[in-house]
């Protein structure tokens, strides 16, 4: 038999394929959760589907570009058709972006509004009829450190992550009279391949994170017992919570350790 806090329970969960969402499949399945898994790579999404399935769980993947409306409302769809229902969203997908604010091309900032801000969005509202038939529903909301304290040459990507931030707030407090939790997940710097398909300003490329990186894993942990307690914010790594507290009580402090960060992180690219 299943066992898990999560047995027979239904998890959506957006940029599946790889990372923290393909960490966050396996840590649900282990707790007993049925999966629909989205995401744009479709023989990386039958790769997860066949380990969550060898932890017992149903799984259900479904090619899905979340920038898109009609591959968003098929989602739901085939969410419905399979599972019948839907009891945990989590809006894990999102791009970043590296780059002086002053060399970000608006292209740049838009792309990653669009996926990190207006796609969560989109897909919060098409979920939210699914959700609310499911009592005790939640929804999960990847964040990041930077979007409560802004880094230099992260302020595009930091923004975006503010802005899901603010919305996470709105949503809890509309949502809560309707018993649909909504909670917030801030990771700090994670070994995954984000950076590899982070978009970069002209002449622009981090060479290495300012801070220790965490596991996908480690974060798939923390956001399932999140879930489990219903904890509406948590702020992962000891450097990251530290950080958020310094930014709070010395802000001007920590602006002088912000810009001191930058030649760790920057490699220049040759012209």
């Amino acid at each position: 038999m299943p066992s898990g806090a999560f047995v027979g329970r239904v998890v959506l969960i957006t940029g599946a394929s790889s990372g923290i969402g393909r960490a966050a499949a396996r840590a649900y399945a282990a707790q007993g959760a049925h999966l629909v898994l989205a995401a744009r790579r479709e023989e990386l999404l039958r790769e997860v589907v066949r380990e969550v399935e060898g932890l017992g769980a149903r799984a259900l993947a479904v090619r899905c570009d979340i920038t898109r409306p009609e591959d968003v409302e098929r989602l739901m769809r085939e969410t419905q058709a399979s599972h019948g229902g839907l009891d945990i969203l989590i809006n894990n997908a999102g791009i970043g972006l590296f780059g002086p604010v002053e060399a970000l091309a608006e292209e740049q900032l838009r792309q990653v509004f669009e996926v990190n801000f207006f796609a969560l969005v989109r897909v919060t509202r098409a979920a939210l009829p699914l959700l609310r038939r499911r009592p005790g529903a939640q929804i999960v909301n990847v964040s990041s450190v930077l979007g409560h304290r802004g880094l230099p040459l992260l302020g595009g990507y930091g923004a975006a992550k503010a802005a899901v931030n603010a919305l996470t707030e709105s949503l809890r407090a509309e949502l809560a009279a309707e018993n649909i939790s909504v909670l917030l997940v801030s990771p700090g710097f994670t070994e995954t391949e984000f950076r590899e398909h982070r978009l970069n300003a002209e002449g622009w490329r981090q060479s290495a994170p300012p801070l220790k990186q965490m596991s996908a894993d480690e974060v798939a942990a923390a956001m399932v017992k999140a879930s489990r307690r219903q904890r509406r914010d948590t702020i992962l790594t000891l450097p990251g919570r530290v950080m958020v507290l310094a930014n709070r009580l010395a802000p001007g402090l920590f602006d002088r350790v912000a810009r001191r960060m930058i030649g760790k992180m920057v490699k220049r690219q040759e012209s």
